[in-house]
Order: structure tokens, then C-alpha cells, then sequence
């Protein structure tokens, strides 16, 4: 994003976002792999996926639960209330508490590290203004400082404390800058971005259907996933920009901008489901995690 070309006159307007999913459009389903290719390009967040111990959390293991928890961590703190929030910051500190190096890790890491955890949800702040910016243009800067005041839950959920989260957009941007400057992607880590980003990882639980789903979907899945990630972290992933990317771009953002047209803001609409879905598994005693 270019803050030179950002206009008060662009977006939504910052008292019409009341909260995160107001920024969503149908590019939804695309930017997910490229959030996590952002956070795990960090060293302690990648190899603490990577070498993770928590089998059942795991995306490559357990790819549609693990997909549904982290749909249901991004409603309870975008759309959810001060309990759901509270359960799942006790339960995440749990589970995290498992995930930490070993003699023989490259990298140090611990999951509960407020560090890697700031880093992790400023990569999902970028997951509602890129797609909102890649179909609707730039947002005004009054716009950014509201969505990183109403983004604050998205780490305090995790493990970071208030004093830590920026205070306004500019302060973010220096953030986020920082975090880029020091990530660094080995080949143990790329491989493991590459088969999420492509769906070739779904092939490890779901066999045929992944198998069909790396085949069809998993190009377009890469295309999106390369120009939603900062240009530092496609050099750590040596990746490149093809004339087919561009035009699977072009069809994937003109489609999402129909849409939209017939059905604003889905988000709401998967985070109310989750919603939904996480308080009736706590009523019913049914696990979560």
C-alpha cells in the first residue's frame, strides 16, 4: 500500500467501521494462507508451527479443524464478548504453553511469547485492509488509526498486553516495518509455506479430494497468496510474479467486486456462524480445541 495516494474521500469512513468483518469482501477466502505465510516468515513463529508438539492443532494434520478455531479465534475477537474472549485467551495460553525449542530447534521460540504473538496478529490487521484495498482501493489514514484501535483484541486475546499494540496507524506501519525487516525463511519452512499456499498440504489428510484440491485450486491459491505478502518475504520464498498470476488476479478481484455487490461484508456472516458454533460447543461440553 501506498500512503501517497491515500484520500480522505476513499473507503467506508471511520464511524461507519464498527468493527473488523465491516472490511470484508469475497477475496475472504484467498488471503488466509497469505497471513500465515507473513507470520510464520518470522523464525520463532515458523519453526514453532513447524515443530509443533500439539498434533491436533496442527493445519497440516488437522487442516479443517484447525481451520475452524482459527475462523472462531478472529469472531470471538472481532465480534465476540468479554467471556469468549477470556476463554479463548486461557485456552490458546494452554495449548501454547506446549509449544516451545528444543536442543536441537535451529531457532528459540516459545507460542506464548508476547513478541511472536504481537507479530501474529499485526499480519492479521493486514488480512482486512489488504482485502478490502485490493477490491475497494485505499483507505484514508483516519480509517487505518480506527481499524488498528478495533484490531487491539486480536492480540489481547493471544498473549499481548494493551501497552503493547500500537497506538495509530503510523505507529503500526513502524511495527509491521520492523517485523519484516527481521523475518527469514530456511528451506524447512519454505516447503511447509509452499504446501500450504498451494493446497498440496491438504493431500496429507484428505487424500484424493486435497489431491484435487491442489490441482485446481492451488494455483490460483499461490497467485493470490504472492501479492498479498510483503516483496521481502516473496524474495525469502523465491517467488515471482507470472503473467498468469496476474490475470487469475484480475478474474479472482473482479469477481470478489460482483459480489460484493450482491453480498457486503461476509465475514459477518461466517463470524456469526462461528460464533454460534463455539457457544453451543461450551453449552454442550463439546471440545473446542
Amino acid at each position: 500500500m501506498n500512503a501517497g495516494t491515500r484520500s480522505a474521500d476513499a473507503g467506508v469512513g471511520p464511524t461507519r467501521i464498527r468493527h473488523l468483518p465491516d472490511l470484508s469482501t469475497h477475496l475472504w477466502f484467498w488471503l488466509p494462507v497469505a497471513n500465515v505465510v507473513m507470520q510464520l516468515a518470522d523464525p520463532a513463529v515458523g519453526y514453532g508451527v513447524v515443530e509443533s508438539r500439539v498434533d491436533r492443532g496442527r493445519g497440516d494434520l488437522r487442516p479443517i479443524k484447525r481451520g475452524r478455531t482459527t475462523a472462531q479465534y478472529l469472531a470471538v475477537a472481532t465480534l465476540g464478548n468479554q467471556a469468549d474472549r477470556q476463554f479463548f485467551h486461557e485456552a490458546v495460553r494452554e495449548i501454547h504453553a506446549q509449544v516451545y525449542s528444543t536442543e536441537s530447534s535451529p531457532v528459540s521460540y516459545n507460542a506464548n511469547s508476547a513478541t511472536s504473538q504481537t507479530w501474529v496478529a499485526l499480519c492479521l490487521v493486514r488480512y482486512y485492509i489488504d482485502q478490502w484495498e485490493m477490491v475497494h482501493g485505499p483507505l484514508s489514514e483516519a480509517e487505518l488509526d480506527r481499524v488498528v484501535e478495533l484490531a487491539r483484541p486480536l492480540g489481547t486475546t493471544l498473549n499481548v498486553p494493551e501497552a503493547r499494540w500500537p497506538a495509530n496507524w503510523d505507529d503500526y506501519q513502524r511495527r509491521f516495518a520492523e517485523g519484516v525487516d527481521g523475518v527469514r525463511i530456511d528451506d524447512t519452512v519454505r516447503e511447509y509455506l509452499q504446501s500450504l499456499a498451494d493446497f498440496k498440504v491438504l493431500e496429507i489428510r484428505m487424500k484424493q479430494l486435497g489431491t484435487l484440491a491442489h490441482k485446481t485450486l492451488g494455483p490460483w491459491s499461490l497467485s493470490m497468496t504472492k501479492f498479498a505478502v510483503p516483496q521481502r518475504i516473496r524474495e525469502e520464498m523465491r517467488w515471482t510474479i507470472t503473467p498468469q498470476d496476474l490475470r487469475r488476479r484480475r478474474v479472482i478481484v473482479n469477481l470478489a467486486a460482483a459480489l460484493d455487490m450482491v453480498l457486503s461484508r461476509p465475514l459477518r456472516v461466517v463470524y456469526t456462524l462461528n460464533l454460534w458454533d463455539l457457544r453451543a460447543r461450551r453449552r454442550l461440553g463439546v471440545g473446542v480445541f
